[in-house]
């Protein structure tokens, strides 16, 4: 993009994210805000799917969420006739701007993003500044970089976490049934298999976690909710939550005294609203690190993420015990 306009000159912002993941779409929850912030008339549309397009859609700073024909995150030569459509539905709209933060640079990806933008998108790869694109660079970075290149010259880089009303309800009755008045919100698993805890690590990780009059909740989705049910069943003070949508989850963090988990999604929520956490990484990259001196991370094994030194674990824990 040869000119960049400012912010406050534009009327209509496509988004483009061909990640799905809500890690990502958590971390570009600044992006909007700061938009609007800057330009309360713009009118923003996202182009998303996945867990980021039903996130984005209770976003009050998204005035449209337009979902792409994804269901994993964009690969190359995928999703053309797909992306193809898409992108001609979106020209339609006539954007004066079209952003994405991404580093793919795939040919399917270009096609869309010129097709629903022309000459307009501003981009990884159009962009004459750093640090925009550099995977070295944490992701709010990278919001923060095109903000500045809009003449948003000091954005605000924290989380936007919207709480529907009917979730706050649900978890607030369902910790009033079980008389849990303070907990730490332990997450078993991520989306991949190696990113998932065995019920057995978990019940040793819960000896040096266990503290007085504080219980575990285990939030889980309808195909883990049987499995870490029975897990424990026997377990005191062990309480096995399944979600109804994230909402709910997010409240469950909101609430916590303490974060545990080998998810991106879960670390993001709760950096989002300061809780000490210990975040579990297999593969730890800056991008999707967490970013607040409350968050304590503990690398372990690539292939499974229950092989770790448990020295640290447990001298993490000693620090994280100091936080609350």
């Amino acid at each position: 993009m040869k000119h960049i306009p400012n912010i406050r000159d534009v009327q209509n912002v496509l988004v483009c994210r061909c990640e799905g993941s809500l890690s990502a779409a958590i971390i570009s929850s600044c992006c909007y805000r700061e938009i609007k912030k800057a330009n309360p008339q713009a009118r923003i549309t996202v182009a998303c799917f996945g867990p980021a397009y039903d996130f984005l859609k209770h976003n009050p700073y998204v005035d449209e969420v337009f979902r792409l024909p994804l269901r994993t995150a964009l690969r190359p030569n995928q999703h053309w006739l797909g992306l193809f459509c898409a992108a001609l539905k979106l020209r339609r709209k006539h954007f004066d701007l079209v952003l994405d933060s991404s580093d793919k640079n795939y040919f399917n990806w270009r096609m869309f993003k010129y097709i629903a933008g022309g000459k307009r998108v501003l981009d990884t790869h159009t962009s004459p500044l750093q640090p925009f694109g550099n995977p070295q660079v944490h992701g709010s970075e990278h919001e923060a970089a095109i903000l500045r290149q809009l003449g948003v010259s000091a954005p605000d880089k924290s989380y936007d976490l919207p709480i529907l009303s009917t979730a706050r309800k649900a978890v607030s009755d369902w910790l009033e049934d079980k008389k849990i008045y303070q907990y730490i919100l332990f997450n078993p698993a991520g989306l991949a298999a190696e990113r998932c805890f065995s019920s057995d690590t978990m019940r040793e990780m819960f000896v040096p976690l266990r503290q007085p009059n504080v219980a575990f909740v285990v939030p889980v989705t309808g195909p883990y909710l049987k499995t870490f049910a029975k897990a424990f069943k026997d377990l005191p003070d062990v309480y096995v939550k399944e979600m109804a949508d994230v909402f709910e989850l997010f409240e469950l963090v909101r609430r916590a005294t303490l974060v545990v988990t080998p998810d991106t999604s879960v670390v993001h929520i709760a950096v989002g609203f300061e809780k000490p956490l210990l975040a579990f990484y297999n593969a730890l990259g800056v991008y999707n690190a967490p970013n607040h001196e409350k968050a304590l991370v503990l690398q372990t094994d690539k292939d499974n993420i229950n092989v770790f030194d448990w020295w640290q674990f447990e001298s993490l824990v000693d620090r994280l015990k100091k936080m609350i």
